[in-house]
């Protein structure tokens, strides 16, 4: 009997290990799997990042022909190529430093009015390719109307090129279209090597017209089907590589580029698991041969002697007989019970009750919903959670069909198909919303006998209400985080980029409204200063948005200065006059006696006021007066400018301080503004610790008012420049602009 016992030992111990052995390994393979599937979404994510700097180029020039396309001196230049166009705008450096290549310009009639090609390294003419020309005079890059554009790549012989073109029409974007204006930028070695710097990879890039290798062979077709489509695929043990196509401007594949990667994270990982595995198959057998040799001596033997003893006494029918073993454990306790077994008997039956009682006590005192249904779904037990929510008892509950249980059981038993269960033995569970907006998370599970047939099913339900909103209020936040920032990123670049030419332009036409390059007529003087204060008008709000942007970011700072309050304020006075002047308007500046000096930005103080007696000014009426008071209220100053004007409607005051909101429509506004100015002044007030607020009264005037520290912000003392960071927003006043 020892040695029959002592195999079966050894039986189960190797199937243990033989179970793990097999878990390891599946979880092994399973494991390796999904690195594999955590690589090739990395590289997915790398490849992407390489098209989205390829699209931001072809993008740039797709805005620039715009830009240059829908300009009046451009739409002029097409009917008389005045040479001053030529000089002024079409120099070597312009092209270079918008980036293009090659610029041409081409009438509705398919003749070329002017071209220019351009080395943007070395800022020297260049030669004009002649497919480009070619591809001209067969209409391939013409647009056929005002709304029409042509965007991609061409292969020409030198390098592939970026190609836009755009019709040519008005600075307002009216037409009719005179002709076609086109840019290019060759796709070459520089641009490619740049594209490897930003998205920090390896690229190689071969024309579809020309010999690839056999990788690249390989991958035309399915690229060529869908050129949008990323194919990953490992080099070898170290590299993994993904191919991407990108279209000409007829739609057809041109060029075909591949992002090599290293193989770090899927090598690194699997050396890991590698070890990890033969570590658990040696941990395993160690235990397992351990386990063996304890049972043999530990269990086995000393049963053998347990079921000799037993079988000689029901051979014998000797009670008197008593086994004794060593060791004070189970087995020598059995060993000493053995006689009192019936005792034993009806003691465990009573265990058994109380076992079954502390299982009800427990799963009462659970907050889930637990139901126990029959085959027929007739319930047969439910915890004290579900007869609470059912707001019944058990004895009138059970025996009830579950699907006319009142609460969330009926619709339950259509959702989890409790049916189905039965037949296939398999758990079920979802989330479901209850008519009292709730949202419970339901489990089904079949309870087997002990043949595996399956005799009801435990349905447990979880009330995640709390949690799911969590979840959505959690989403909402990051989304408006993630819009805020791409918002604020966007607005900081896009100025950046507009200030450039901008400048340029106010530059030349100053240089042209002083004639330093010969005299203009009456009419040129006056058209070449309207495009000066616009330019300048324009070059304001780019500052504003610049501002607007640094507050958002928290990168906006304050450079503390004491400077004289009298003074700042009428110096604004003088500065607004002019514009006061052309509606007759009068402009009073009273400050208390005892209040000289302030320590604050001067600049930003002086930003604010310029906004809030200009928009005092602006809407105002005719032979109106605006009143600017400042008086030291404690340790802070209170400035109040107070306007007699059309006033604000009570519907549209929650517009004020919020960026780019005005109170007058867009299609009907009669003042200028870009809706930044009140928005700006709340941030550069707050960030001095002070406070904004406003009151107002149709056709009776507005007044605002602000407060800021009149010895500077205390909890910057010491310092002379505060960090947006430093200091909290007050978020407590209606935001936008009057």
């Amino acid at each position: 009997m020892a040695i029959d016992i002592s195999k079966k030992v050894l039986i189960i111990t190797l199937l243990i290990f033989t179970i793990l052995t097999a878990s390891f390994t599946f979880t092994h393979n399973m494991q390796l799997s999904n690195f594999l599937e955590l690589e090739q979404t990395d590289t997915l994510e790398n490849v992407e990042r390489v098209q989205n700097a390829v699209a931001t180029e072809q993008s740039y020039l797709d805005y620039i022909v715009q830009d240059w396309a829908c300009w009046d001196d451009t739409y002029q230049f097409i009917d008389d190529t005045n040479q001053d166009y030529i000089d002024v705008d079409l120099q070597n450096q312009t092209l270079a430093g918008i980036n293009v290549n090659v610029m041409i310009f081409v009438d509705n009639s398919g003749e070329v009015v002017y071209v220019k090609s351009v080395n943007t390294h070395t800022v020297e003419e260049a030669p004009v390719p002649e497919k480009l020309l070619a591809m001209i005079e067969d209409g391939s890059l013409l647009t056929k109307g005002e709304n029409d554009t042509i965007s991609g790549f061409v292969l020409l012989d030198e390098d592939p090129m970026f190609i836009a073109c755009h019709p040519i029409l008005t600075t307002n974007y009216e037409g009719p279209s005179k002709g076609t204006l086109i840019f290019g930028r060759y796709f070459d070695d520089a641009l490619l090597e740049s594209f490897k710097i930003v998205t920090r990879s390896s690229l190689l890039m071969y024309r579809t017209d020309e010999q690839m290798p056999a990788d690249f062979q390989m991958k035309i077709k399915n690229v060529s089907e869908n050129p949008e489509k990323i194919v990953v695929e490992p080099l070898g043990e170290n590299k993994i590589a993904g191919y991407f196509g990108l279209k000409d401007i007829n739609g057809q594949l041109a060029l075909l580029i591949r992002a090599d990667f290293p193989r770090e994270l899927y090598l690194h990982s699997k050396k890991t698991l590698n070890y990890m595995y033969f570590f658990l198959l040696l941990t395993g057998l160690m235990t397992g041969v351990g386990v063996k040799f304890a049972l043999d001596k530990l269990f086995v033997s000393r049963l053998v002697q347990i079921d000799d003893f037993v079988t000689k006494v029901r051979s014998e029918k000797d009670l008197s007989k008593r086994l004794s073993l060593e060791d004070d454990d189970e087995l020598y306790r059995l060993s000493r019970e053995i006689n009192g077994m019936l005792n034993e008997i009806y003691l465990a039956e009573q265990e058994l009750k109380a076992q079954a009682r502390e299982k009800k006590v427990l799963l009462d005192s659970l907050n889930e919903l637990a139901v126990f249904v029959d085959p027929e779904l007739k319930i047969i037990w439910a915890n004290k959670a579900a007869l609470e929510y059912m707001n019944t008892d058990l004895e009138k509950v059970k025996g009830v069909s579950l699907k006319d249980a009142p609460g969330i059981n009926a619709p339950l038993v259509e959702d989890l198909n409790f049916e189905q269960i039965f037949v296939t033995g398999e758990k079920k569970s979802g989330e479901f919303a209850a008519k009292d907006g709730k949202v419970w998370f339901a489990q089904a599970i079949p309870v087997p006998d002990e043949q595996g047939n399956i005799i009801g099913i435990l349905q447990t339900c979880w009330d995640i209400t709390e949690r799911k909103e969590a979840e959505r209020l959690l989403h909402e936040k990051q989304i408006a985080e993630v819009a805020n920032r791409t918002k604020s990123e966007f607005l900081a670049n896009m100025s950046h980029e507009l200030r450039t030419p901008l400048n340029s332009i106010i530059g030349f036409s100053d240089l042209l409204y002083e004639k330093i390059y010969g005299e203009l007529n009456e009419k040129q003087t006056k058209a070449i200063g309207n495009i000066s204060r616009s330019g300048k008008h324009l070059l304001n709000l780019i500052n504003d948005i610049l501002d607007l942007s640094k507050v958002e970011a928290g990168k906006l700072e304050l450079d503390y200065r004491e400077f004289e309050l009298a003074g700042k304020l009428n110096s604004m006075k003088n500065l607004l006059s002019p514009i006061a002047d052309r509606k007759n308007i009068e402009i009073n500046i009273d400050v208390d006696r005892d209040l000289n000096t302030i320590r604050a930005d001067e600049a930003r103080f002086a930003q604010i006021m310029y906004n809030l007696m200009d928009n005092a000014i602006k809407f105002s009426h005719e032979n109106g007066i605006v009143n600017v008071r400042a008086e030291k209220k404690g340790d802070f100053v209170e400035v109040t400018v107070r306007d007699n004007g059309i006033g604000i409607k009570d519907e549209d005051q929650h517009k004020l301080f919020k960026p780019f909101s005005q109170v007058d429509s867009f299609s009907s506004k009669k003042f200028q503004g870009t809706g930044l100015g009140l928005s700006l002044v709340k941030q550069i007030v707050n960030l001095h610790g002070g406070q904004v607020w406003f009151s107002s009264k149709i056709d009776e005037g507005s007044t605002f008012a602000f407060t800021i520290p009149v010895y500077g912000n205390n909890k910057n003392d010491g310092n002379d420049k505060v960090n947006l960071l430093d200091k909290e927003l007050d978020g407590s006043e209606d935001s936008g602009e009057k």
